[in-house]
């Protein structure tokens, strides 16, 4: 059974200190100036769902917990209740506790809990005038994509790592490679040269050559064999060697610092601070924007200075972008601070194996000790690194910068005092020429095995990536297809609902098209007198724009919202023109008339329009027009039920209200005249039409209906309501306006002046369902305007 709502009770929230609103599972159509608590009721209803209010998610300064309650109460007063049919279930939401629905309510909360079901005018820029990735955010909201967009958007950053370790590994490979270099002399590039380059060197010192660098190693130990001196003085001759070996290759480079420092760059504009900072003025400049471009101001609403639009809007969205591509740019520096890292590491660590190794020797163990210092830089360092990379802080590059240098000094220390130890040692010629054999032997061994090992892993990481990027592409690829499918599944209600809007209008076939370059976005493109993929933006009007917007989220609402028939629609006609309102009342009503919709307006004519709507369409019983008089800010909004127009005539008659009747007649009047011209094409001139006054509007459309109808008795019938109507308008001018003789006109008159009024109005209604009657000139008729007219009038015309 269709779950709707019963009734709502609001205490102590945003404008409304205390209101019971009985719905009885019927629509509620509401009207109030702005500033009348219309919003704070759409703002409770969407507490009550979503325990959020989200024109407030995000604004600096400002909090659910403080801006959330009445101003005369504390937040433990809060309390919004709900009740449902079937079944008069009462749930209520405060600040210390959330509904819990029922397992009939369920499906329906599914819904609401997510706040989809609400549009707010600032919402339709968002479907419009944004940028594809945030109208892709607000759209993948409504259909349920979130989940898959959070788990994409973690692929691609594992893509992103997996990404960065193969280019360290790279790296580190090169690196190596560079060492080999410097270590033989001659350009290495290539594991098969090294035997051919170690024989070179060892054929120079008369030394055996090796067969292969598996044999090395042991090749090594038996040249060891000729050296005369005694084991202990080998040994310790080979671990000077050994710490010689780190002395021979700069392990902080200036590449790296250059790197750190291009890297450092990048982190700079999105720190923390920044980033908060930044993010605060988003609010502000998508107000403002929307302020600017709605209102054409030529001054800035803030500071009040001479602006230029054109030229200052683009530079907003420009800023706007900058911000919406800062998670873009930190997966950026996430890929880049891998290997960066790596390097880091890998110096700590070989600086502090030879930090051990130099502790065997007391004439080294002063600079061991400076050493260690500089190693225990170094890991901390990478940890500032790390954080850096996660854009919790700036790096110090200068402080490295230093350190490196005070770690280049003690290199060149320690390799003058090991170079002095290794004399100590008494070596001869012959026995020098075959350790040093030997130390070139290890350290290319050490060097070519460490590249046999970072290649396989080089190889097991880009296997990986591989299969990463193809899940993430497969992944990415079938999500946007599948989110092209239901943009394809709403694209003919979305533009049935456009059609129906702007029926002769030159801007059609709207398209919703994923982006198909990007991760998440969402390109809106329309044909445009002829021209089709062109950006709305450019070419429609603002009430286009809005109504477009009003389309695509009804189009989505149908489609994705099927077990929650509840819609509310918060003042989004404000700048669509009175025309294109009445076709939305038609819309509504036509497609919507089964769901449970909350429509506020400030708007009084589509008040009017969607009110006169429910009547022809029959559905008066299923709404609950009620209208805020005005509000207190200690008593919240006084509400009262509307009355049709003519009830309040005849109020106004029985208090004795002679101006404020004939008042009301005469606007009636006016706007009746107004629709008879429109609907039978009269040619009014345009300073008639301007100032829109009974006098200046009634002979035209007396002469245009009496030369246009063809049907005799019923011509007779509209002269005869004209006859008499001129007999009385002269009291509707009298009690307008300030005249000496409205004293003396009787409430009879007055009453008889709005009955004719009313007779006029009623002739040019359908008699079946009291919708007005529309001109078809092709057909040469006067038929009734509701297309869900049973037995519509037919008037013929000349």
């Amino acid at each position: 059974m269709t779950v709707k709502i019963k009734k709502i009770e609001i205490s102590a929230f945003r404008g409304i200190p205390e209101l019971e609103l009985e719905l009885e599972g019927k629509s509620l159509l509401l009207r109030g100036e702005n500033g009348t608590g219309k919003s704070s009721l759409v703002d409770a209803i969407e507490y009550f769902f979503t325990g959020k209010v989200s024109h407030l998610e995000g604004v600096q300064g400002i909090s659910l917990q403080r801006h959330g309650p009445h101003r005369s109460f504390k937040p433990e007063d809060v309390k919004i209740g709900i009740t449902f049919d079937p079944g008069s279930v009462n749930l209520e939401r405060s600040f210390a506790c959330a509904p819990s629905p029922t397992q009939q309510l369920e499906d329906y909360f599914s819904v609401t809990q997510k706040g989809t079901f609400i549009l707010r005018r600032r919402q339709l820029l968002t479907f419009i005038m944004t940028q594809p990735a945030d109208r892709f955010r607000a759209i993948g909201s409504i259909i349920g994509v979130d989940p898959l967009d959070a788990i994409e958007l973690e692929m691609m950053r594992l893509h992103d790592q997996l990404a960065g370790q193969v280019e360290s590994k790279r790296r580190q490979i090169q690196n190596l490679y560079d060492e080999l270099s410097a270590i033989i002399g001659e350009r290495v590039d290539r594991l098969e040269v090294i035997v051919r380059l170690l024989n070179e060197k060892l054929k120079e010192a008369s030394l055996p050559p090796i067969k292969s660098l598996e044999e090395a190693s042991q090749h090594a130990e038996q040249m060891l064999t000729a050296v005369k001196k005694k084991a202990e003085s080998s040994d310790k001759a080979k671990q000077i060697n050994e710490i010689l070996d780190v002395t021979k290759v700069p392990l902080i480079t200036d590449k790296l610092i250059t790197e750190l420092n291009a890297l450092n760059e990048r982190i700079k504009p999105l720190l923390p601070e920044e980033i908060r900072q930044n993010l605060s003025l988003v609010g502000v400049l998508e107000s403002g924007g929307e302020v600017i471009r709605r209102e054409k101001m030529v001054t800035c609403p803030l500071c009040e200075q001479a602006i230029e639009p054109d030229e200052l809007l683009p530079k907003i969205e420009k800023r706007l972008k900058t911000l919406r591509d800062l998670s873009d740019e930190a997966s950026e520096i996430r890929k880049l601070s891998v290997p960066l890292v790596d390097g880091l590491k890998s110096a700590a660590d070989r600086l502090k194996l030879t930090t051990t190794k130099m502790e065997q020797f007391d004439e080294l163990l002063a600079s061991a000790a400076h050493l260690k210092n500089e190693v225990s830089f170094l890991a901390t360092y990478v940890n500032h690194l790390e954080s850096a990379r996660d854009l919790k802080n700036e790096l110090e590059i200068q402080q490295l910068a230093e350190h490196k240098r005070k770690i280049n000094e003690l290199i060149n220390n320690i390799s003058a005092g090991s170079s002095q130890l290794l004399e100590t040692i008494g070596l001869t010629e012959a026995e020098r020429k075959v350790l040093e054999a030997v130390r070139l032997i290890e350290q290319v061994k050490s060097k070519t095995d460490e590249i046999s090992k970072i290649q396989f892993e080089l190889r097991q990481a880009g296997r990986i990536h591989e299969m990463a990027a193809k899940i993430y592409a497969v992944f990415s690829e079938t999500k946007k297809a599948k989110i092209q499918e239901i943009y394809d599944s709403i694209q003919e209600d979305l533009q049935r609902f456009f059609t129906a809007l702007h029926p002769d209008d030159p801007h059609k076939n709207i398209e919703l098209t994923v982006a198909l370059g990007r991760r998440a976005s969402t390109e809106l493109k329309i044909e445009s007198f002829g021209r089709r993929g062109e950006d709305p933006r450019a070419l429609a009007s603002e009430g286009h724009l809005d109504s477009m917007g009003l389309c695509l989220f009804l189009a989505f609402v149908k489609k994705f919202n099927e077990n929650c028939i509840l819609i509310i629609l918060d003042d989004v006609v404000t700048t669509i023109d009175a025309n294109h309102r009445q076709k939305i009342a038609h819309l509504l009503l036509t497609e919507f008339g089964e769901n449970q919709l909350v429509i506020t307006t400030s708007d009084p004519v589509w008040y009017e329009q969607l009110t006169a709507v429910q009547q022809a369409y029959g559905l008066q019983g299923n709404f609950r027009n009620i209208k805020i008089i005005d509000w207190d800010q200690d008593a919240g909004p006084r509400m009262i039920p509307y009355k049709p127009r003519w009830e309040k005539i005849q109020d106004k008659l029985e208090a004795g209200d002679k101006s404020g009747a004939a008042n009301d007649g005469r606007t009636s009047l006016e706007w009746l005249l107004k629709r008879i011209c429109v609907t039978t094409n009269a040619p009014v001139p345009v300073a008639n039409w301007e100032s829109g006054m009974v006098s200046d509007l009634l002979p035209h459309a007396r002469n245009r209906t009496e030369s246009l109808i063809k049907e005799e008795a019923f011509r007779t019938k509209v002269s005869d309501c004209f006859t008499r109507l001129q007999a009385t308008t002269i009291l509707g001018n009298i009690l307008s306006h300030d005249n000496p003789l409205a004293t003396q006109v009787t409430s009879t008159e007055v009453q008889d002046f709005c009955e004719r009024v009313r007779e006029l109005h009623h002739v040019f209604l359908c008699p079946n369902c009291t919708h007005f009657l529309a001109y078809d000139s092709a057909k040469k008729l006067l038929i009734c305007s509701n297309p869900r007219c049973q037995k519509p009038v037919l008037r013929k015309t000349k």
